[in-house]
């Protein structure tokens, strides 16, 4: 089949599910364009309505057999095993579009290449800690019987999986919606996305007027560039929800180790510094600084002498680590990535200055 009939059988599959798509509203994959226009359409316009019936999650009852803690794991499972039915599998028409065997091919080498660039920064530890994870989870699946595949398919999957989520309203779990996920992200997108209160149907809206040939787009979220490569694969190169995140540990030969920990699991506060655009730290992260710099028990949780030390030990430290990591010149989203952080942890410690 050609892609222009596959993508012709996937519009049919929709409709005859009780979805609609409008007849200006196309998928572009090979341009990575997402969604796009055809023609001029109107604002406040549906551009597609799916049914609950095609929304996947652990509610749905294709997954009510598949008994997995996370529901994450739980869509990973259930891509799979559709996938590996191939034709015979209701989710075809979908399935067939995602192209999971590109993915299966060419995820790893693209992963590992962003591994061998941003090696030194929090986003390489959280990178290996992932895999880490998925090394894991994946041994424990196929011990269970639960899948038989590739290491690299279910790697691939899982990729799939994040990168396709959309975050629902409260209570809702972690859900697919096929042909919305085709939809690419902009901080100022052209349409949005609601829960139609009484069918509990999706309905994607634009938000605007759009023109003919024009990219439909969607807003993934206040999200960071770290986030967004580390989901998606992409960066803005002027991102205004950028922050760096760095973890932070208590020493082990810390005097004040106990109430320390105590104090900070009392207030609940995060294990990481938060900075923002400006290189300022939010409130939790102020007050863990004071907590972990603190050297005497009457200076814990109060701005002290050591604090301005610590925290210019701890983002210069970083910034070594950024420099040490490979801005490859043909990749703008890690260039971008990087960039920004640097740029973050130089404010910060000329705020301290």
């Amino acid at each position: 089949m050609s892609i222009d009939s596959d993508y012709l059988s996937f519009y049919n599959w929709i409709k005859n599910n009780g979805g609609q798509i409008h007849e200006y509203v196309k998928i572009d994959i090979k341009e990575e364009r997402g969604l796009f226009t055809t023609d001029s359409i109107e604002p406040y316009t549906a551009l597609a309505i799916i049914p609950r019936s095609l929304i996947i999650n652990n509610q749905h009852p294709d997954l009510s057999t598949i008994n997995i803690d996370t529901e994450r794991q739980a869509l990973i499972v259930f891509l799979l095993r559709e996938y590996i039915k191939y034709d015979t599998s209701f989710w075809f028409p979908w399935i067939k579009l995602l192209n999971i065997d590109k993915e299966a091919d060419e995820l790893l080498k693209i992963q590992m290449h962003l591994f061998d660039c941003v090696e030194y920064s929090t986003l390489g530890q959280a990178l290996t800690v992932r895999y880490q994870q998925l090394q894991q989870e994946y041994e424990q699946l196929n011990q269970s019987n639960i899948i038989e595949t590739s290491f690299e398919l279910f790697c691939a999957i899982d990729h799939l999986v994040w990168s396709r989520i959309l975050d629902l309203p409260e209570n809702e779990p972690l859900s697919l919606v096929p042909f919305i996920d085709f939809a690419n992200h902009n901080l100022n997108a052209s349409a949005r996305w609601f829960i139609d209160d009484e069918t509990h149907n999706l309905i994607l809206r634009s938000e605007r007027k759009l023109n003919p040939d024009e990219e439909i787009t969607i807003n993934y979220g206040l999200k960071s560039n770290e986030e967004l490569l580390y989901l998606y694969g992409f960066t803005l190169s002027n991102n205004p929800n950028d922050r760096v995140t760095l973890p932070v540990n208590l020493l082990p030969d810390d005097i004040l180790l106990e109430d320390k920990l105590q104090l900070i699991q009392e207030l609940k506060l995060p294990p990481r510094l938060t900075l923002d655009i400006n290189g300022h730290l939010n409130n939790e992260s102020n007050r863990l600084v004071k907590i972990l710099s603190a050297q005497t028990y009457e200076t814990i949780n109060k701005e002290n002498e050591y604090y301005k030390p610590y925290l210019l030990n701890l983002f210069n430290e970083y910034l070594n680590k950024l420099n040490m990591c490979s801005d490859d010149d043909n990749e703008k989203f890690i260039k971008y990535y990087l960039y920004s952080q640097k740029l973050i942890i130089q404010k910060a410690i000329d705020n301290l200055k």
